[in-house]
């Protein structure tokens, strides 16, 4: 997958002016001439002789400050010449911090105090905003702030947001420049962009994997070489040996273009955090990760997501291979989300048999609990028919902290006994599933992504798939 780290910057259009609104300035002022009427009256009780020289003063300080505010109000209402523009980056990753700026420019007269805000996706943090920014005609200014993403899919940016000062600073006038954009949010797909330069070796060793070295057990023929000290009878190629007048073994790789299917659960209940991110996100990025490692390999790789949002669209792709595969993986998953249902493992299971016929790695990752048993062993039951099943549950850790917590009163006794007893019969389904001969991976959520690499690569070394 290649990152797109082009930035992309909106052409200004036409500004779009609001009404004037009095500023804090003018406001201050007004308040303060409103407080002197308390002047004005303790004059007219203790100084009867000065009185109608201080309430005419005092009318007079409200005529010039109104009459200032009217023909600061005429100067500056209409701001001429002001253009903006926004730059983003081309997309962004879930959780990981972004740049964007806004570019500001006065092709007008006079000179511009400006307040700088944008309008910003409810999904993005955004840190830097607003800013203050005094434009000279003819001058440019770039603000830069930070972006958040917490939540993936299309993320709508609305106009620029600015609030332009009068001549005098009475009176602020609201506009809107740029145009509106939109960016997609994917999950955090820098750590594969950080493994492309890599060769499988060191992938596996990047994500703390260690390849055990094999020879000649694939099934796929490679290449011929010489023999090696290790190497087993029936890899030596007897005629080209006798040809060559020396031992000849035959190299085989591991077996390529296979399919590997991803079953995701959308369900609610994967909507548990043990931290900022939910362990369905933890479960896209561990997806895409293995995902990767597979499609380096030759391996295609499909997906099929079941009880999603109802506002989630994707999550249905056909086994696909090559170097674009991945990106279309994350296309078809940045705008997925989980639901508020259960998860229909029957369904699901029956849907994937009658789509895709042939033998098959299927990948379940999910959030397994004791009650699942029933649902979840006829679905694997009907899977095993015809594919090679794997089923990857993430561990709720707020469980095992609450089961390993030291006792200290009655409450937390209690706590950690039911704590014991979910991981006790959470076990003994995983049990099950094993005795169904079903490959099982039980990992921590920010873990998965290790877990499944390592379970993926112990099934291709043993020739399973």
């Amino acid at each position: 997958m290649t990152q797109s780290v082009a930035a992309t910057e909106v052409s200004s259009a036409e500004p779009r002016l609001g009404r004037p609104g009095p500023s804090h300035r003018l406001i201050k002022l007004l308040g303060y001439w409103c407080l002197t009427a308390l002047a004005v009256s303790a004059a007219r009780i203790w100084l009867p002789q000065s009185a109608d020289l201080v309430v005419s003063l005092w009318w007079t300080g409200g005529g010039l400050l109104i009459g200032a505010a009217l023909l600061d109000l005429l100067t500056g209402r209409r701001v001429k010449g002001l253009e903006g523009a926004r730059k983003l980056p081309g997309n962004l990753a879930l959780g990981v911090r972004n740049s964007a700026r806004l570019k500001l420019r006065n092709s007008g007269p006079r000179a511009l105090k400006l307040w700088v805000c944008d309008s910003v996706p409810q999904q993005l943090a955004s840190t830097g905003l607003p800013r203050q920014a005094k434009l000279e005609p003819d001058q440019e200014v770039a603000i830069e702030y930070s972006l958040v993403p917490h939540r993936r899919g299309s993320a709508e940016f609305g106009r620029i947001e600015v609030l332009a000062d009068s001549p005098w600073g009475l009176w602020q006038t609201q506009m809107w420049l740029g145009d509106k954009q939109t960016v997609k949010v994917y999950p955090n797909f820098l750590g594969i962009s950080s493994l492309q330069a890599l060769s499988t070796e060191q992938t596996l060793r990047q994500l703390g994997l260690h390849q055990q070295q094999r020879r000649g057990e694939g099934m796929d023929f490679r290449q011929l070489r010489e023999y090696r000290q290790g190497d087993s009878q029936r890899q030596v190629d007897w005629r080209a040996s006798s040809r060559l007048r020396k031992l000849i073994s035959r190299e085989y790789q591991d077996e390529r273009d296979q399919e590997i299917i991803y079953m995701l659960d959308c369900g609610r209940r994967m909507r548990a955090k043990d931290g900022e991110l939910s362990h369905f996100d933890h479960a896209l990025n561990g997806l895409l990760l293995s995902a990767y490692v597979a499609i380096k390999q030759g391996d295609a790789v499909g997906l099929q997501a079941f009880a999603a949002a109802r506002d989630s669209s994707g999550g249905q792709l056909p086994p696909v291979k090559g170097e674009s595969a991945i990106n279309l993986l994350l296309n078809n998953v940045y705008d997925l989300h989980s639901g508020t249902g259960s998860a229909d493992y029957s369904g699901a299971a029956q849907q994937l048999l009658a789509t895709h016929k042939r033998r098959a790695l299927v990948i379940l990752i999910t959030n397994l609990r004791d009650e699942d048993s029933a649902e979840l062993l006829t679905a694997v039951r009907l899977l095993t028919r015809n594919h090679l099943v794997m089923v990857a549950s993430l561990r709720e850790t707020a469980v095992d902290r609450v089961a390993q917590k030291p006792i200290g009163n009655f409450s937390e006794a209690v706590d950690s006994a039911a704590a014991q007893d979910f991981l006790r019969r959470r076990a003994r389904l995983l049990q099950q599933l094993q005795a169904c001969n079903v490959s099982v991976v039980d990992s921590r959520p920010e873990l998965l992504h290790q877990a499944l690499v390592e379970a993926y690569w112990r099934l291709k070394r043993s020739g399973k798939i």
